[in-house]
């Protein structure tokens, strides 16, 4: 068994996803069992589509312990004062010493205070955004299965090309689904760091080392996500796919970096 060309063949994105028939699944779960390079891969894409879901999580606000500490202080002022009677000229640096030492913790325990409730509300900013994210993703995951469904089911003639992370973003993996009769292209953005405003992914088709243009991915994509599938332009005859990072508004030949490759 060739195993790189099992992991290339678009069956670990197929079972992850959801889209893989009961044999595959069965198949595929089999494979992993014995061969650690195929589960490695399965974790591996496991991991990019949690990455792809953590990678617009927001943060706390930078002035939140700012707007707790003043709002403690400010129920230190608005706190009811109890006078003390003078101490006797006997206790007087006895109780001097207590008062300070109280005055000194009581200030510590409002800082711990202050520090508990900032970390508190962190974390549950923190849980919140993930949870909201989360549902996100999930409902852009359902999305896409129905899109997939709508396409493949009725159409076995898809090949399924997973494109690889290069030297510039290792960890980077795309997806394309290939129409072998209409030549219809299908991206699946798995996980791809996020352009520079004045950059832009391109992808190509490759045929007898020449690469042909199927268009760019909009940056809009990178900031909200609505959809996993992108339309490529329809390509005859090719060999691999590829993703590169050129300059915004692409060119009609690669020249940046590129980021994905995979071949048929």
């Amino acid at each position: 068994m060739n195993i790189q060309e099992y992991i290339s063949s678009g069956i670990v994105e197929s079972y992850v996803m959801g889209i893989a028939n009961v044999q595959e699944r069965a198949e595929f779960e089999k494979n992993c069992s014995t061969y650690p390079e195929i589960a490695k891969a399965r974790e591996d894409f496991e991991l990019s589509l949690e990455n792809a879901a953590m990678e617009n999580r927001v943060a706390p606000a930078i002035d939140m312990k700012e707007k707790i500490w003043n709002a403690i202080q400010q129920e230190e002022k608005q706190a009811k004062v109890i006078s003390m009677n003078e101490p006797k000229s006997s206790d007087k640096n006895t109780n001097h010493v207590s008062v300070s030492w109280m005055k000194y913790a009581v200030a510590a325990c409002f800082i711990l205070l202050a520090g508990s409730a900032y970390w508190n509300y962190s974390l549950y900013t923190e849980n919140k955004n993930l949870t909201s994210e989360k549902e996100a993703y999930v409902a852009r995951l359902a999305d896409f299965e129905k899109d997939m469904k709508s396409i493949i089911e009725p159409n076995p003639s898809f090949k399924i090309v997973s494109l690889k992370g290069l030297d510039a973003a290792p960890q980077s993996i795309t997806t394309v689904y290939w129409d072998t009769t209409s030549h219809d292209v299908y991206l699946l953005v798995n996980n791809l760091p996020k352009p520079a405003s004045d950059k832009q992914y391109q992808i190509w088709a490759l045929l007898d080392g020449k690469p042909i243009d199927l268009g760019l991915i909009d940056n809009e994509f990178f900031a909200k996500q609505k959809r996993l599938l992108i339309k490529a332009k329809n390509v005859q005859n090719v060999q691999a796919f590829a993703i590169t990072l050129e300059s915004k508004g692409g060119n009609l030949t690669p020249k940046g970096t590129m980021y994905v490759l995979g071949n048929l």
